[in-house]
């Protein structure tokens, strides 16, 4: 293990996570300079267009010829295995990033010189620093002429309290201190064997090569024993052939092909069809041991029972997991449909497919008058819902139709059969130059944010603010509006707090008295006359005339709060033949209009008001 590094580079969105990886990748003979796809290890095309990582990457790495001088400056190897793993940058695939420094003992935390640090860079520092990971800064994109180097520089030192000459500077995209900076990785990163047990404290003890010694508490790996098997799953996807694929760091023993093992969180067990590395594609081996990343071929069939953060362990083992594992929920759900109901098979057939690759999608089947059988579906975050309809748009070739996303409250009896809502709430970290702060505060107010600290952590005049707010209003427009009002140049982490206790009730919209679903959803009091009235007139903008008057109403918590109409549309009864009647025939004038009134009101009676497919595709993508 002595020549193993595992690492992982971390960055807020599009800081140039996967253009570094690529070189990584060319200095050490995986690929070929100048003959690979950029941003090689995306594999989506999706990622590649829009230069931001959706799925994690891990990759195997030689570097030869190299070697560094240990403590007692004798010269070590010449050859180092070098793990890497490339994140995603975008919050709503945090526990991911959050799994993945579990199975490293450092980082590369990358800066992109024209952007400086940003809310993702600082957050995702935090969960390096809590995981007492070697941290080794590194500002990337220097050789372009908008690049603000000495202010970053200054940045990275006041938040890391460095010293200058500690921050790698390097261009990812020509390579310039590309090659330092992977010697850096192998000389200030520790090897898997650098964790010492510590028989007092039950703790690892790990001594970084700069001498600075950490204690990091993992009372829970238990003992070092050979038969105390412990892998820590960090992704997994579905093989149609060999079933789920599970990306693992092994911490103790061994795993090889035909041991039976079992996942200690969801209690399933399987027999070992293969393991092996990534080169980046999967290339087997006779076993995978303690400190290496790798694969293991589980032959099971249902994804959701390899989640990530479970632990492998022996079959008969009984022992402890390892910590930090949780169950990913989905955090706002939308409902699907296809704009051709002859479609919906094939929607099914797809999100079954997505899924197989996508454990955290959760979809159930949904009905609706105006739009037919659909499915609604839980997402991750905004992003994981855009790109899930994009790929079934895509890749299944297909047209949809997505509602607005909304988040799903806990509701709970409580004084008999009185309804109780809890809503979840969000801890919100906003980076943002001083000179927004007055309207980024009174953005939050007019979105229930609930101030919580305030400082400026020594990076320039950028403040940091933290607030607490509903999530229900962070998914609405309130992302947009931020970088709206400071010009692009505020960032957001957010990570959920808790549920809390909120008065809130189903808002209905009702046509001529029939609810319509797509619009029923759960809404705050003080919010609700302001969401009532905007559904109510958008709606009947967007109807067309009928031959009867159609009443458009909001009703929240059993009375009607919001309402308008639609005035019929009249036929001149007065004309006949193309003749209009003469001025004196008034009783006859008053009898054709009284009858067309009554032809209308039993119109209404018997009749259903058409709500054309179009009018829910613009409400919805307002």
């Amino acid at each position: 293990m002595e020549n193993i590094r595992n690492f992982a580079i971390i960055a807020h969105i599009d800081h140039g996570k996967s253009t570094l990886a690529d070189r990584f990748l060319e200095l050490t003979d995986v690929v070929a300079p100048g003959r690979h796809q950029e941003q090689f290890l995306d594999r989506n095309p999706i990622s590649r267009e829009r230069g931001i990582t959706i799925k994690l990457a891990p990759v195997r790495m030689i570097y030869k010829n190299f070697k560094i001088q240990n403590s007692n400056l004798k010269s070590v190897f010449s050859e180092y295995i070098l793990n890497l793993i490339d994140t995603p940058g975008h919050v709503d695939f945090s526990y991911e990033v959050d799994r993945t420094l579990a199975c490293v003992e450092g980082v590369i935390l990358l800066v992109d010189a024209t952007k400086g640090v940003q809310a993702q860079t600082i957050a995702n520092l935090y969960k390096a620093i809590e995981k007492n990971l070697i941290i080794i800064p590194v500002i990337n994109k220097i050789d372009l002429t908008s690049a603000k180097i000495e202010q970053t520089k200054s940045q990275i030192k006041d938040l890391l309290g460095l010293k200058e000459e500690e921050i790698h500077l390097v261009s990812a995209k020509t390579g310039d201190g590309v090659k330092d900076l992977l010697e850096a990785v192998i000389t200030k990163i520790p090897s898997p064997k650098d964790f010492l047990v510590s028989d007092e404290k039950k703790k690892f003890t790990f001594i970084s090569r700069q001498n600075v010694s950490y204690d990091v508490n993992m009372s829970a790996f238990g003992e070092r024993a050979e038969d105390n098997l412990k892998a820590l799953i960090f992704d997994s996807y579905y093989d149609l052939h060999r079933g789920v694929i599970a990306f693992v760091r092994v911490f103790n023993g061994q795993i090889k092909k035909d041991i039976n093992l079992k996942l200690f969180h969801t209690k399933v067990e399987f027999k070992v069809l293969e393991v092996g590395y990534f080169t980046p594609d999967l290339t087997p081996a006779s076993f995978i041991q303690e400190g290496e990343i790798g694969y293991v071929v589980t032959g099971l069939k249902d994804i959701s029972q390899v989640r990530v953060g479970d632990t492998l362990i022996l079959a008969k083992a009984n022992t402890t997991p390892l910590p930090g594992y949780k169950k990913v929920k989905p955090m706002v759900f939308a409902s699907i449909f296809p704009v051709d109901p002859d479609d919906f098979l094939n929607l099914k057939k797809s999100l079954d497919q997505l899924s197989l690759n996508d454990s955290s999608l959760v979809y159930t089947p949904v009905k609706s008058t105006a739009l037919g059988a659909g499915f609604r579906v839980g997402f991750l975050g905004l992003l994981h819902a855009d790109i899930v309809v994009e790929r079934l748009e895509r890749e299944f070739n297909l047209s949809l139709v997505l509602t607005p996303p909304q988040i799903e409250y806990l509701v709970e009896n409580s004084q008999g059969f009185k309804l109780k809502f809890l809503e979840p709430y969000v801890k919100v970290t906003i980076l943002s130059p001083s000179q927004y702060l007055g309207e980024i505060m009174r953005l939050f107010e007019n979105y229930r944010g609930k101030f919580v600290t305030m400082g400026n952590i020594g990076i320039g005049n950028d403040l940091l603010l933290v607030y607490e707010m509903p999530l229900s209003e962070m998914i609405s427009d309130f992302y947009d509006k931020l970088k709206s009002l400071s010009s692009g140049y505020a960032s957001l982490d957010w990570e959920l707090l808790e549920y809390r206790p909120v008065n809130a009730g189903k808002l209905e919209l009702l046509i001529n008295n029939d609810p319509i679903e797509e619009f029923s959803e759960v809404v705050v009091e003080e919010k609700s006359y302001q969401r009532a009235h905007f559904l109510v007139n958008r709606l009947k903008e967007l109807i067309p005339k009928q031959q009867f008057e159609v009443k458009i109403q909001a009703r929240y918590k059993g009375k009607i709060i919001a309402a308008s109409r639609i005035a019929p549309i009249r036929k001149n009864v007065l004309v006949k033949g193309g003749k209009v009647l003469g001025t004196g025939d008034i009783g006859r004038k008053k009898k054709l209009l009284e009858r067309q009134k009554e032809g209308k009101k039993r119109m209404k009676m018997v009749g259903k008001v058409e709500v054309p497919k179009e009018a829910f595709i613009k409400l919805f993508k307002k």
